[in-house]
């Protein structure tokens, strides 16, 4: 077994385990947002049925709280464009050609967790439509590489040209 192909067996289980950390992870965070978020409602209608006054103080730490949650899944999306960037170099490295998906896929990714990071009330407006544009931008540009590779030269999908067997 040559260097390249155990640099490859020990990305392919690094790769792995991190995927399945930021799983685990996830789930918790998840989980985590979604008690924060229930206990919260329950409170809040309790105070509503009780015809107690509504708290601006616990309204202010509830937000608090859902800031940091938004900060972990932007820390997440961090995490992914470093694997998506490794699965990069290793495709480069193994086959010298860039995968576009890849590319597309890494820039989506990006512009995802930098609308989750985005402090909507301080940010101007144009630099919102800009982000808006990048997001259709890329949507649409993955689109037709997707169609491009699905049909190919012929214009027609792959399964539909005739084969050489066939002729």
């Amino acid at each position: 077994m040559g260097v390249q192909n155990r640099v490859f067996a020990i990305y392919s289980v690094v790769e792995r385990v991190v995927i399945y950390v930021l799983l685990v992870m996830l789930i918790l965070v998840v989980f985590n947002a979604t008690w924060i978020f229930s206990v919260e409602i329950i409170s809040r209608l309790w105070q509503r049925l009780s015809g107690a006054p509504p708290d601006v103080a616990s309204a202010a730490e509830f937000l608090h709280k859902f800031s940091i949650v938004r900060q972990w899944f932007g820390a997440f999306l961090l995490i992914l464009i470093g694997v998506e960037l490794m699965k990069t170099i290793v495709m480069y490295l193994k086959s010298h050609e860039m995968h576009v998906e890849v590319v597309f896929t890494v820039a989506m990714i990006a512009i995802a967790r930098h609308a989750i990071d985005v402090d909507i009330e301080q940010s101007q407006p144009l630099t919102m439509v800009g982000m808006g544009v990048m997001v259709l931008s890329l949507a649409v540009g993955y689109y037709y590489f997707r169609k491009a590779a699905t049909y190919g030269d012929s214009g027609r999908p792959e399964s539909d040209t005739p084969s050489k067997d066939r002729l």
